[in-house]
């Protein structure tokens, strides 16, 4: 994962020491089972969300809940459900998963009130509703960021694929 950002030692200690209580988790590995854009999986950008956010957050020496960032950012999109199959049941996937992420994070890792009004909002402007934390719209500027990155990337491979058959 590519970033401008250099973090020091302390931080990326920090930073490892918080997602690892996540991302060892079984149910967090169920998301490496999910295609969230292109080849990239659920499992995959929320780690890049988490990490993209955290970086800039300490580069730009925000005061806020470090810890609290992180754990929203992971479990920002923490569903169980292929969104490109019309045939699961879920429609609206946009509007409505980040309610199923919170929920599923409440029962699964306890978040507090505030790590769900960080998560709560990350759709915007699609949902209505702007984040109301610093940390909140961090992850929402960012969840954009790693997606166009991630989509980006699945525009480069197939111009390279076409470049190769030529």
């Amino acid at each position: 994962m590519k970033t401008k950002y250099h973090l020091p030692l302390e931080d990326q200690m920090f930073f490892f020491q918080t997602i690892e209580k996540i991302i060892n988790t079984p149910d967090f590995k169920k998301l490496k089972q999910y295609r969230h854009h292109g080849n990239i999986t659920t499992y995959s950008h929320v780690i890049k969300v988490a990490y993209m956010s955290y970086c800039y957050a300490i580069k730009h020496q925000y005061r806020i809940q470090k810890k609290e960032l992180l754990r929203a950012a992971l479990l920002h999109d923490l569903y169980f459900y292929d969104w490109h199959d019309k045939h699961n049941g879920v429609h609206l996937h946009g509007l409505f998963h980040p309610k199923t992420a919170v929920k599923n994070a409440q029962q699964l890792y306890h978040i507090t009130a505030r790590e769900k009004r960080h998560m709560i909002h990350h759709m915007f402007p699609l949902t209505l509703l702007p984040p109301t934390t610093k940390e909140g719209w961090i992850i929402c500027i960012f969840d954009k960021i790693a997606a166009l990155s991630d989509y980006k990337a699945i525009k480069l491979k197939k111009k390279a694929k076409k470049r190769l058959k030529k």
